[in-house]
């Protein structure tokens, strides 16, 4: 970045437009990395469910609203990109990937990014810059999911949803380096590229719904929140997990599963780990992971990603920044 460069073009949801005018490209200061941050320039961002809550939300939470001004909302979580401004321990011109506070909302569909260094680490070499920002999230987000509160091991059968978005994808992935028996639940035009990924068994919900099963899992990882604990439990093994990633619409049954041998875990990622992010890249690197991007668009042609024709894609949606 230039020593003169003040200011940056910044990708502003205002939720009370019209879907058609609610995207708008703006010029905002160029923010100023604090002590543990850098300051990088962003390559690729993704697109992530919450962003897409965000410009199809009439009202915008309680939350939201707190940290919003009369200049919108910022969108954007995972990113990658290249230190433009130094910290402890990454150089200017590094490659890095991450993501940043999901508390504090969302700030990387922008030209630059101030991120915390304990939140990046170097981005896979051979990952492109749009590959890598589908990873962070999904992948941090599968490996606690399945690896710490699961404690998924070989030969145990796992239940995914949402199999097909960007952290289902991942999770996949990690179950079957796991060596568990993966059972995927979505609909009919996901199926050849779930089973490609490494699914044993694919439903296809409007026809052979779970539910209506007598079918019982090791795990049930419940990436699209559709179910419930109480919903599950029937197909929980004696010792099953259950584990959302909307935990917050099903308190009741986290704590009620305190009392039973089947257990609702609380999924949440939000506290950096670059040491994780770093075995993460291995694994890319060494290609037991594959990335997988779901579209891409320019950044100046977000709408194309926020609005899109094609629903019927597999992983997350990509905004590049030329």
């Amino acid at each position: 970045m230039s020593s003169h460069q003040q200011t940056m073009t910044v990708m502003v949801l205002y939720p009370e437009r019209t879907p058609e005018e609610r995207i708008a490209f703006e010029e905002r200061p160029v923010p100023v990395p604090e002590k543990g941050e850098v300051l990088a320039r962003v390559r690729a961002a993704s697109i992530g469910g919450r962003d897409k809550e965000l410009f199809e939300a009439e009202d915008l939470g309680f939350r939201t609203k707190r940290r919003r001004t009369e200049r919108g909302v910022i969108t954007g979580v995972e990113f990658s990109g290249t230190v433009v401004t130094a910290g402890e321990y990454f150089k200017e011109g590094d490659d890095v990937f991450g993501y940043t506070d999901f508390r504090k909302g969302g700030v990387t569909h922008a030209e630059f990014v101030c991120v915390p260094e304990r939140m990046i680490s170097h981005k896979p070499v051979k990952l492109t810059y749009a590959q890598a920002a589908t990873v962070p999230v999904g992948c941090m987000t599968s490996m606690r999911a399945l690896q710490e509160l699961a404690n998924l091991k070989a030969g145990q059968r796992i239940l995914l949803s949402g199999a097909t978005g960007g952290v289902g994808v991942y999770a996949v992935q990690f179950a079957k380096m796991l060596g568990a028996q993966i059972t995927a639940q979505g609909r009919f035009w996901h199926q050849h590229a779930l089973l490609r990924l490494g699914v044993d068994f694919f439903i296809e919900y409007t026809r052979q719904e779970i539910l209506h099963s007598e079918e019982t899992f090791d795990v049930v990882f419940d990436v699209a929140g559709i179910w419930d604990f109480e919903t599950m439990n029937p197909h929980l093994t004696s010792k099953g997990v259950y584990i959302t990633t909307h935990p917050e619409r099903d308190r009741f049954g986290i704590v009620s599963s305190f009392f039973t041998a089947k257990k609702s875990k609380y999924l949440y990622v939000s506290h950096g780990n670059c040491l994780a992010l770093k075995n993460i890249a291995a694994f890319f690197d060494e290609e037991k992971l594959e990335p997988v991007v779901g579209s891409a668009s320019p950044f100046l042609e977000a709408r194309n990603e926020f609005m899109p024709q094609n629903n019927k894609i597999t992983g997350r949606r990509v905004l590049v920044m030329e």
